[in-house]
């Protein structure tokens, strides 16, 4: 038997998680600490605009309104962008709760 095959990472009790409110539609969900938004969105049954969830595309890209996230993307968001307050969701892991235009 092969324990590696299939199995998930254990999902941890202890991290923080918050809320992400999608501003345009009043829908607020939980998104964990050690999570991408866009991964917390997919769980909570929303479909939002996203194609390589890789930041590499910027399809997912959306204002920031309020609060902090630790983005780590692969080149699909430009400095003037980041600088105007745009996030790419796909690769972004909140910081504290947050307010997207969404």
């Amino acid at each position: 038997m092969n324990d590696s095959i299939d199995q998930q990472p254990a999902i941890r009790d202890d991290v923080q998680s918050y809320s992400v409110r999608l501003q345009t539609s009043g829908v607020t969900i939980s998104c964990r600490a050690d999570q991408y938004v866009l991964n917390a969105a997919d769980l909570a049954g929303l479909r939002l605009p996203a194609m390589c969830r890789e930041g590499r595309c910027g399809t997912c890209r959306c204002k920031l309104i309020a609060g902090q996230v630790d983005m780590q993307h692969n080149g699909g968001i430009r400095q003037r962008h980041i600088e105007q307050g745009h996030i790419l969701i796909c690769c972004s892991r909140p910081l504290t709760d947050l307010v997207i235009d969404r």
